[in-house]
């Protein structure tokens, strides 16, 4: 069936490839979707004897559709729309400048003294995904039991980083809307948390 994908001129499939045995993630492109796609309201019809297959619609689609994405993370499937709209030339409103200092201790501080602290609405949940992963470490690999313990560690993992993604879109879509221009200075990340953490002699931020 993989061999027959990839040479179905509908879809844009790629030659298969050995998977391992735990791995959790599968996605399959539809291409030239006007053609052999049909899209309704909160349905999608797709090729290759799928038929019409319905999905819980986040945002209205608009434009032309140019291709079609169904992916599986974590147990849970997604469909993606690339879609192709003619938009006007944005006119930025503002016309400051602003600098933007990323840091560990704090997600990010401007320079006209505005601070943005870093997301810990997620504390809970992580809490629980230790639980979860002490757990999983004593099942048995690759047993039934094991694959439905990792795959509600998986979940888990994705619902934390759902909420930073969130997260990260709201405070830059709020900086991007209120500035003209952001200036950000070239650093290492890595090199930051070694000294936000600190030493005996130094002291971490």
């Amino acid at each position: 069936a993989a061999w027959k994908r990839c040479f179905d001129k509908k879809l844009a499939a790629k030659a298969p490839v050995w998977k391992r045995k735990n791995e959790g993630r599968d996605s399959i492109r539809f291409v030239n979707f006007e053609k052999y796609c049909r899209l309704e309201n909160r349905r999608v019809k797709l090729p290759s004897g799928l038929g019409w297959v319905k999905f819980r619609q986040s945002q209205r689609v608009n434009g032309k559709i140019k291709n079609a994405t169904i992916s599986q993370l974590a147990g849970q499937w997604y469909i993606s729309f690339q879609v192709e709209v003619e938009t006007a030339e944005p006119n930025h409103t503002s016309t400051t400048i602003v600098g933007l200092d990323a840091g560990v201790t704090k997600l990010a501080t401007l320079s006209d003294g505005t601070v943005y602290q870093p997301v810990n609405s997620f504390k809970a949940s992580q809490r629980k995904l230790a639980t979860l992963q002490r757990q999983l470490s004593r099942k048995v690999k690759f047993s039934s039991n094991w694959q439905k313990q990792k795959r509600k560690v998986q979940r888990l993992h994705s619902h934390i980083a759902n909420i930073r993604r969130d997260y990260l879109h709201k405070v830059t879509s709020e900086i991007s809307k209120n500035h003209a221009m952001i200036v950000i200075e070239h650093l290492k990340v890595s090199n930051m948390s070694k000294s936000a953490k600190g030493t005996a002699e130094q002291h971490g931020r």
